[in-house]
């Protein structure tokens, strides 16, 4: 591993970030990591043995987020699978938050109109062409 010291601060070299930046991807989404609601960074350097200040120059320099936009980037994505999967509407919004490992339906709704651009009913109303006054999809 190339780590080179500057300043107290450990820099990575490309080839160390690209594999602990699969690394991440790999142990978050084979261990559904983010369906934990209280998943923090300590857990994450827990699961996949790497240092926490190298997942966060990952996050940092190869994702250019932070911890929480890396962890709700995947919570949306299931959520959305969620939303889209369930077609008779059984399924409500809040069953969806906590299956997707969000804390509120507050939370959960907010975040998911930030990286949607619509609430998760509107979202579930748009996949599935359902006629918001019917209540009945059109979808075949």
């Amino acid at each position: 591993m190339k780590i080179i010291h500057k300043e107290n601060n450990l820099i990575l070299s490309n080839e160390v970030l690209d594999q602990y930046h699969q690394e991440l991807e790999s142990v978050i989404k084979t261990k559904s990591l983010y369906l934990r609601s209280n998943l923090c960074l300590d857990d994450l350097s827990i699961e996949t043995g790497i240092p926490i200040e190298h997942v966060k120059q990952v996050l940092s320099e190869k994702l250019h987020s932070t911890f929480f936009e890396f962890i709700s980037k995947y919570k949306i994505a299931e959520a959305k699978r969620l939303l889209t999967k369930i077609g008779d509407d059984h399924f409500s919004i809040s069953n969806v938050a906590i299956e997707s490992g969000f804390n509120t339906d507050e939370s959960f709704v907010a975040l998911f109109k930030k990286y949607t651009n619509m609430s998760p009913k509107n979202y579930r109303i748009k996949y599935f062409n359902i006629d918001p006054d019917s209540n009945k999809s059109v979808k075949n």
